[in-house]
């Protein structure tokens, strides 16, 4: 092993601490030395100094950062306290913000810009395209989270895209993000209490992603998305569901300990039931865990590629670390317990 490398496992810096974290290495079994003192800069010297450009903990203006970049330091102060009040309107179960600005951004770095979780939008117009949207049908989306997969379908299929999300924080920086691109009447997001939905309308398909888990009435819920669904229309549903007993308990138990919020699993046998009971024509039950795995582990890897020529600051870094960390915990019962599958359902006539 090189110097170098000694320096680096015995010094790290936050990505390697980061990269060992999420290969399961403890860095601080190993011995700390004394960082080496490397030679001051020459005035001669040109390259980037990659430290954080904005070091006062504020979110970094950019492509994901939820601040526009033409902000004032006036106009950030006051975004800044109105995405803080936002994100206070949600806690979880040990009173910290569910989603907080800089949650948004390292979830951006991760996922891809406007995503919050695995799937970009393409693979969303990908799932839709045997619904035959057009623009003359209508989508309501329950889990909007920025809107990306929301307007990616108003754009490809040219058709109405109602969104509807949890979190307040979410759905303003969303709805906020469709009015800069012109979309905000094809693409509305607006906040929504899952354990309270009662949307008026009706919709040639309605959408919902990882959401029907974390609803405690589910009976009420999915009476609810009957209601709203045309007569010939249909329902595209992801979600996770227990499947059989879980490899380990302490997987499990470390796995929804780390959900900021309760969840309420059903079996897949529970929901495809409880689907065929609201007299709905069930097509598709299909298994996606695997690929749901595929999709989470590549973009990790696709992060660490990001994170060697991009520096967010310590609040993006903190909430980065914890989004990984949910993730984590997620992937260890992903087909050991807990399975990610796809639903499809038509309304008759």
């Amino acid at each position: 092993m090189v110097p170098r490398d000694v320096e680096r496992w015995h010094n790290p810096d936050w990505r390697t601490r980061l990269t060992a974290w999420w290969e399961g290495y403890d860095l601080t079994r190993l011995p700390h030395r004394p960082p080496t003192r490397l030679p001051a800069r020459s005035s001669f010297d040109r390259r980037p100094d990659l430290r954080p450009a904005d070091a006062s903990g504020l979110p970094v203006a950019g492509p994901t950062s939820p601040l526009p970049a033409s902000a004032t330091d006036a106009a950030a102060e006051a975004i800044r306290q109105e995405l803080d009040r936002l994100s206070l309107m949600q806690l979880d179960r040990h009173g910290e913000p569910v989603w907080s600005a800089a949650r948004t951004e390292g979830a951006q770095l991760l996922w891809g810009e406007d995503q919050t979780g695995p799937g970009d939008a393409q693979w969303m117009v990908d799932s839709v395209r045997p619904f035959g949207l057009n623009a003359a049908k209508s989508v309501l989306d329950l889990s909007a989270g920025l809107g990306g997969p929301a307007r990616a379908l108003a754009n490809a299929c040219d058709t109405w895209v109602t969104g509807l999300e949890a979190s307040p924080l979410l759905a303003k920086l969303a709805m906020d993000r469709s009015k800069t691109l012109g979309v905000s009447r094809k693409a509305p997001i607006a906040h929504y209490d899952p354990e309270h939905f009662n949307q008026a309308g009706s919709f040639d398909l309605v959408m919902a992603d990882r959401i029907v888990h974390r609803v405690r009435d589910k009976e009420m819920f999915l009476d609810r998305i009957g209601d709203c669904v045309k007569p010939k229309g249909g329902i595209l549903m992801f979600d996770y569901v227990i499947d059989g007993t879980p490899g380990s308990w302490d997987n499990w138990n470390g796995w929804r300990e780390e959900e900021p919020m309760e969840v309420y699993p059903w079996t897949g046998t529970r929901l495809a039931d409880e689907l065929t009971q609201r007299n709905l024509d069930l097509r598709i039950t299909e298994d996606l865990t695997q690929l749901h795995r595929r999709q989470i582990v590549d973009r990790v890897r696709k992060l660490g590629e990001a994170l060697k020529t991009c520096v967010p600051d310590g609040r993006v870094l903190n909430a980065l670390a914890r989004e990984l960390k949910l993730w984590w915990a997620r992937l260890r019962v992903l087909g050991n317990g807990l399975r990610f599958c796809r639903y499809v359902a038509m309304k008759p006539a």
